[in-house]
Parts: structure tokens; sequence; C-alpha cells
């Protein structure tokens, strides 16, 4: 695969444009609703754990129609729409906060409405990345990712202005974002053409998509894995990594901005390495091999780390989650028929989100029962356990690029 640079095409550089700004306010919510429950109303692990919960919620119930509806209209016109409505709720909240009115209550509602545009607009979002991507998928899916992960720190770093601003402010420019992302995807060339899918019910439809999955050697494993990534690795993320600030180093806004920009640095740092090699072709084993390696890194965290090893550890980990993260999308990516792209992708969100509400009550449990530092050991035998059953019992170890198997005749394939 050649080193040159990527061709960046003037339909894709709107699309990127647009997913950045539509990912900064995200960035600023995964640091302003930490802060908010851990500091600023001095909650719980338990509650910030069902706050995380209400958010991926919604995406777990109404993903796959949101993926049903992105195979059905235009994805363009879908996000343009829903990224017009998702710029209210902060706005809203900014006024409520103003007027003293903030309660747990509130964030619980918002984290939820939320979640229901997040259910439609992400498959919407992934599936027309094809369209604009050109040929190149693995590369281009790996220069989102880090373009993703890149302008989220960039809302960990506004985030951090929460003690010094107050949480309003920062609500307001989740707003102003959120319709500059409007703007950007109006800049998406218009598809000129539109391939006639057949409709069958609803119902039937999602059931195709989900069934494709199952039935794909190649996809079935990734999601699989990315399903666990949900339970084990994302809930210490959203919930261990905040409370190990707050309780073991006296950190608050800006040290949970800092936790998290450091995971999310090492995801960049992985992202610019593969861009420069120009990607992977055994992607399933660079899936397992460095999900395994993120397990034992994470059980460092359970160790008396001084502060500065804390985030190197988090850091590392983040190197080790963006060969799995990239790895696993560009697998369902290319292995997706144009027909079912948005399905099969909301079936891929849908195990990432599925996984994330039930780790996030896990390790919110788990911390106020055993400790922030017991807790870690919970998502790293759970995750050992799941690596040792996907190699053993699915063909993911010899998935190629393309998402593609070797046959059996190969002998690279044994």
């Amino acid at each position: 695969m050649t080193r040159s640079g990527l061709a960046v095409n003037p339909g894709l550089a709107w699309y990127i444009g647009s997913t950045a700004f539509f990912l900064v306010p995200g960035g600023i919510q995964m640091v302003l609703q930490p802060w908010l429950v851990a500091v600023y109303l001095e909650g719980s692990a338990s509650e910030l754990g069902l706050l995380q919960t209400a958010g991926q919620l919604p995406m777990v119930l109404l993903i796959l129609w949101g993926g049903l509806l992105g195979d059905r209209v235009d994805q363009r016109r879908l996000l343009i729409g829903l990224q017009t409505a998702m710029a209210v709720p902060p706005l809203l909240m900014a006024v409520l906060v103003q007027a003293d009115l903030l309660v747990y209550g509130l964030l619980v509602v918002w984290a939820l409405i939320g979640g229901c545009f997040a259910a439609f607009a992400q498959p919407a979002r992934d599936a027309l990345l094809n369209r604009v991507a050109g040929r190149d998928i693995q590369r281009v899916v790996t220069l989102t990712i880090g373009v993703q992960f890149g302008v989220q720190i960039i809302g960990f770093g506004i985030g951090s202005l929460a003690e010094t601003t107050g949480p309003a402010p920062l609500m307001l420019a989740q707003s102003l974002l959120m319709l500059l992302a409007v703007a950007a995807t109006t800049r998406i060339p218009v598809q000129t053409s539109v391939a006639a899918h057949p409709r069958g019910s609803a119902l039937k439809d999602i059931a195709e998509g989900i069934g494709l999955v199952w039935r794909s050697p190649a996809i079935r494993p990734a999601i699989l894995i990315t399903f666990a990534i949900g339970v084990f690795f994302a809930g210490a993320y959203m919930v261990i990594l905040p409370f190990m600030v707050r309780d073991l180093y006296g950190g608050s806004a800006g040290g949970i901005a800092l936790v998290f920009a450091s995971n999310m640095l090492g995801t960049c740092t992985t992202i610019f390495v593969l861009m420069r090699r120009g990607g992977l072709m055994r992607p399933g084993r660079a899936m397992v091999i460095g999900s395994s390696i993120s397990l034992t890194v994470l059980s460092l965290l359970c160790l008396e780390l001084p502060v500065w090893a804390f985030y190197a550890v988090v850091y590392i980990w983040g190197l080790c989650g963006g060969v799995s993260m990239t790895m696993s999308r560009s697998i369902v990516q290319e292995a997706s028929p144009d027909s079912h792209r948005a399905r099969v992708l909301s079936v891929y969100s849908l195990g990432m989100m599925g996984g994330m509400p039930i780790g996030a009550l896990l390790q919110g449990a788990c911390v106020d029962a055993f400790g922030v530092r017991a807790a870690v050991l919970v998502p790293v035998v759970g995750m050992a356990i799941v690596m040792l059953l996907i190699v053993s019992r699915t063909q993911l170890w010899h998935v190629r690029r393309g998402g593609v198997l070797p046959s059996r005749a190969d002998p690279a394939a044994r």
C-alpha cells in the first residue's frame, strides 16, 4: 500500500468538516457531564453510571431504526434536519443553569434526548462516508476516526473551562458548533442518482440487516468484540477514570479533561501511524492483538501510580484502543453492501452503544462496592474471557483487508 498522501475530494473535505463540528460538542459533553455530577452536584459513581446509561440507552433501542431510515432516505438531508434539532437542547439547558434550576433529573432528561437524536444521526453519517470516500475505504475510515478523536480533544479543552466559566457558556458553545455542523453538511454534494432498493416492512428490513451481519464471518466477530469493548473498556473509560481523577488525584474539570485527552491522544497517535503506513492487511489480527494489549495496560491502573504514570498508562491504553477501533470499523465498512450499509453500520454502532450502558452501570456499581482501584480488575478479567472466546470460535484472526477471508486452500489461512 502506498505511503503517499490521501487525496481528499471536496465532498470528503466537507464531510470531515461537518463531522468535526458535530463532534466537538460531544467532547465538551464528555467532560461536562462527569464534572456536573461528580463536582458541581457532588453525586456518586452510581449516579454518573446511570447518567451515562441514560445517554446510551436510546441508542440501543432506536439505532436499528436509525439505520433503516438511513438506507431509505437521503442521508445528507437527514443529517441537516437532525443537527438543527440537536442545537436546541444545550441552549435550553444553558437557560436553566442561568436560572439556577439545574438538578440531576434534568441532566438525565438531557442525556436521553441527546441519545435519541444520535441514534438516527450516527448511522446516516456512517453510511454517508462511503458516498464521498472514494476507493480506499480503510484509509479514509482511519482518517475520519482520527479527525473524530482529534476534534474531541478540542472539546475536552473547552470542557475543562467549566470550573472557570461555569456550565452555561459551554452549553451555548455546544449549540453554536452544532449549527456550524449544519452549515458544513449543506456543502456536501447532493447525490445525483440513487439506486432503487425494494422496500419491505420496517421490521423485515431491519431483520435483513441483522441477518447479513450474523451470516458474515468477517463482520460478526468484529461486532462481537466491539460490544465487549463497549461493556468493559468504555464503561471503565466513562466512569472509572473520572472518579480516579477526583478520588485519587484530587482533580476536577481540568483533570477529567486531561485524562480523556490523554487517552484520545494515544488513539490519534496510532491513527497517524496507520495513515503513514497506509493501513493494515490483516485488520482482524490487529484487533485481537490490540485488545489483548489493552487489557494488560488497563490492569496497571489498579496499582498506586504517581500522577504522571497514571496519565502515561491512560495514553498507552489509547494507543491500543486506536487499533481496535479503526480496524473494526474498517472491516464492517468494507464488507457491507451498498443496499444495506446504513443498517449494517447501525448494528455495528449498536454493538458499541449496546455495551456502554451495561458497562457504565456495572463499573459505577463496582466503584461504589469495591473502590475505584479494585474496580479496574472487573473489565480486565471480563475482556480477557471474551478475547479467548473470540479467537477460539471465530475467524476474526484471518480476516484480510476488504473484509474478506482467505480460501481454505491458502496456507496463510491456517
